[in-house]
């Protein structure tokens, strides 16, 4: 039976070098007050020997990792797999790793590993990025943006999907339009998603009525809480405009709740158009964000930006589209949507 290799120990290193083995450990964890010739002997030493011969060593020997780091709130957003299967592909064949950290849009591990990854990638694609996150990696790494923030940002037309969504639902007759919108304290696509709904509404002469602007917090949860709210309005809307899919499969959860039918009662139109979408009952008619596009382009970009290409695209806006299925029609003529609470 072949026997394993002897681990090449920190020992075996100090002795390639000519120091001590403190001094190579203090090389490994950067630590100040050595002289470069120093530094430079012991990375020497850790490449002959082969000390760490994974990603790790390429970093200690002032390396990077050929890796792509990705930060994202979350993995269970359909929209966020969507993108990071594409750009995974693209990484893939690029013979390039993906490395996802999720922060669950908590600032300190946001902070936490946005700093790890300034370290550790070659570049790094920020999903929908908090205000200040893509600031932590300033000029160290490359860095792309899915999403509104950022010196590089590959995003759909929010705005302009958001009026695509509310003409729909005017044409369709509606004049009582309400709007379940994303985090837009934190998030800028929230922002510009409902300033298309307001856009919309002004340009057809209608107004925002009183209570109609409800915070779904992008989930089904939250998307159930404020139809709940909308719903039960002495003057309840007859469509509700969603800021992304997955608040609008909960608003349609809350209208079954409360014994409303969609679309004869309530017109519901969501935003991605996740696979989801199509097989809600009734299917759900929604904005289009092109997502595998997006996440191959974010990806790309990235990569040119990682071999110093010039001339490489600073903010790719792909265009919305609207997508008619079974969640909208014509309001009931002389209808008021009562709901006790």
């Amino acid at each position: 039976m072949t026997s394993l290799p002897t681990p090449v120990t920190l020992a075996d290193v100090a002795r390639s070098a000519g120091v001590s083995k403190m001094t190579v450990s203090n090389v490994i964890n950067n630590k100040p007050g050595m002289s470069e010739e120093t530094r430079l002997r012991v990375q020497r030493a850790i490449e002959a020997t082969g000390y760490v011969s994974n990603a790790a060593a390429r970093l200690l020997t002032g390396k990077r990792a050929n890796m792509i780091g990705v930060l994202t709130p979350r993995l269970n957003w359909p929209f966020v797999t969507e993108i990071l299967q594409s750009a995974s592909t693209v990484a893939e064949a690029e013979g390039l790793n993906l490395a996802i950290f999720t922060t669950a849009s908590n600032p300190t591990l946001e902070r936490e590993r946005a700093m790890l990854l300034r370290t550790l990638a070659d570049g790094v694609l920020l999903v929908i990025p908090s205000a200040d996150e893509h600031q932590v990696f300033g000029n160290v790494v490359p860095v792309v943006t899915l999403g509104a923030y950022g010196e590089r940002t590959v995003k759909v037309d929010n705005f302009e999907g958001a009026r695509l969504a509310v003409r729909h639902l005017i044409e369709l007759g509606h004049t009582r339009i309400a709007h379940v919108h994303g985090q837009h304290n934190d998030l800028r696509d929230a922002a510009e998603r409902e300033q298309g709904f307001v856009s919309a509404l002004e340009e057809a002469g209608l107004d925002v009525l009183p209570g109609y602007l409800q915070d779904g917090e992008f989930s089904e949860e939250g998307g159930r809480r404020a139809a709940h709210a909308l719903l039960t309005l002495p003057d309840a809307p007859t469509a509700i405009f969603a800021a992304n899919d997955r608040s609008a499969i909960g608003v349609m959860e809350a209208a079954a709740q409360l014994g409303l039918r969609v679309p004869h009662d309530l017109s519901v139109v969501g935003f991605d158009d996740i696979h989801a979408a199509a097989y809600t009952d009734p299917p759900l008619t929604t904005v289009r964000q092109p997502l595998q596009q997006m996440g191959e382009k974010a990806a790309r970009v990235l990569i040119d930006l990682m071999r110093g290409e010039t001339g490489v695209e600073q903010h790719v806006l792909f265009p919305a589209s609207l997508v008619v299925r079974q969640s909208t029609a014509v309001p009931r003529a002389h209808q008021e949507v009562r709901v006790s609470p």
